[in-house]
């Protein structure tokens, strides 16, 4: 048991070496942190989160997830001793099997994560996880708990992924590390409670606490598949997959009015990064702008065809995707206040996917020249740039040319992939 202390040491005196050799630039230091400037930093972040439905409905369930956590992985090694009859070895390796398990679904997942949505990817991962560890609460033997064990990691992957890509996908770039904070100190404190909970196990069989345990986590999982902004019902799914496959015989959307003040009005309302241009820039906008209605099952956009507008939601729904070899892949579920087409009308590319009213919608149409007016309004240029960079990483096209006047150095950063979190 010793020996296992010393290589332990040894491996941090090989880091501390490694870490010498490095040699960093002196960093500005640009203002000093204290506790008011962090309070404030992660109300900001709390504050975007609860304005943000799948945000909200993310940070809601994942209280509960973090307590479950808690309190599992300190009620391991009771089981282990106490109901398999483990040793502390088995315990290890059960520890380790896990984190090798967590591995390869993260390496699978790098391929299938744009298969389904994230909340999607989520309840899958939540009931695997609920009805693997309730196999592990059931087992007599140390072999089946050491596979439910590896099983267990595996299957947390896809959530852990998916967690972090709403994170990304829902939060402008200046807003990601306040987000993340408010997700970590909510994470840590309630994986104390989680923790304490195993307390438990003193008066209480280990067994049926895990078994407990295992069982609020299914409910958890039926409550992730239909939580705003995470879940989308099975039936409206399939719609969406029938929707797109039959774009080559769906009707096109049609001519449209002008737009009026009161429409970008409305669509200021669905999309709070327009809020801030005043009534004479949206007035501008709205001269060059049209409106069209699309009934459901319209096409509004055919991939690989030109054009130079965007279009953003109003009202309604409507779904992406396109075709490739083997299948249909489903890019994004669209709602009131989101947009597309910017891709191609700052670019000057054909359509890169298939786009379709998946109920009755209503759009505007706005010419690249109106857009990359609205990029000179540094909130929308950011907005912009980051779901540009988004949907480019997701279609491996971060090698286009530079785009018309949009923020080159945002765009280089967000070229650039970001650490992960430990």
């Amino acid at each position: 048991m010793s020996r296992a202390f010393y290589i332990d040491a040894l491996t941090f005196l090989v880091s501390m070496a490694c870490v010498l050799f490095i040699r960093a630039p002196a960093q500005i230091v640009e203002g000093r942190t204290n506790v008011a400037t962090v309070v404030r930093n992660l109300r900001a972040g709390a504050r975007h989160i609860f304005d943000t439905a799948s945000l909200r409905s993310l940070f809601v369930i994942y209280i509960f997830v973090f307590i479950l956590f808690g309190q599992w992985n300190s009620l391991q090694l009771p089981f282990a001793l106490r109901a398999l009859n483990a040793t502390e070895f088995d315990y290890g390796l059960l520890e380790a099997l896990g984190a090798v398990g967590f591995a390869v679904g993260s390496l699978a997942l790098a391929q299938l994560a744009d298969r389904l949505r994230e909340g999607q990817w989520i309840t899958i991962s939540f009931v695997g996880m609920a009805l693997a560890g309730l196999v592990f609460s059931f087992s007599n033997v140390v072999w089946l708990a050491l596979t439910m064990g590896a099983l267990l990691g595996l299957l947390n992957a896809p959530s852990v992924i998916a967690r972090r890509l709403i994170i990304q996908r829902n939060t402008p770039r200046e807003m990601r590390g306040r987000v993340a904070s408010a997700f970590i100190v909510t994470r840590d404190v309630v994986w104390v409670l989680g923790m304490a909970a195993a307390g438990l196990a003193d008066v209480a069989d280990v067994r049926l606490l895990l078994i407990v345990n295992s069982l609020i986590f299914v409910r958890l999982a039926l409550a992730s598949g239909v939580l705003p902004g995470l879940g989308q019902p099975a039936a409206e799914w399939k719609r969406a997959m029938t929707l797109l496959r039959g774009a080559k015989l769906a009707p096109g959307l049609g001519v449209g009015r002008a737009a009026t003040l009161a429409d970008f009005d409305l669509l200021a309302a669905r999309l709070p990064a327009l809020s801030g241009l005043s009534a004479k820039d949206r007035q501008n906008l709205a001269a060059q702008t049209l409106v069209a209605d699309a009934p459901a099952g319209t096409v509004i956009l055919r991939k690989g065809e030109a054009s130079d507008a965007a279009y953003f939601i109003v009202e309604g729904r409507a779904v992406a995707g396109w075709d490739e070899e083997g299948g249909y892949r489903p890019l994004e579920t669209l709602n009131a206040g989101d947009f597309f087409g910017e891709i191609a009308a700052l670019t000057g590319m054909p359509r890169t996917a298939n786009v379709m009213a998946e109920q009755p919608t209503t759009v505007l149409q706005v010419p690249a020249a109106a857009l990359r007016q609205m990029t000179g309004y540094p909130p929308l240029n950011r907005l912009f740039v980051s779901k540009m960079t988004e949907r480019m990483a997701r279609m491996n096209m971060l090698d286009l040319p530079r785009v018309g006047r949009l923020d080159q150095q945002a765009l280089r950063e967000l070229r650039t992939p970001e650490p992960q979190a430990a």
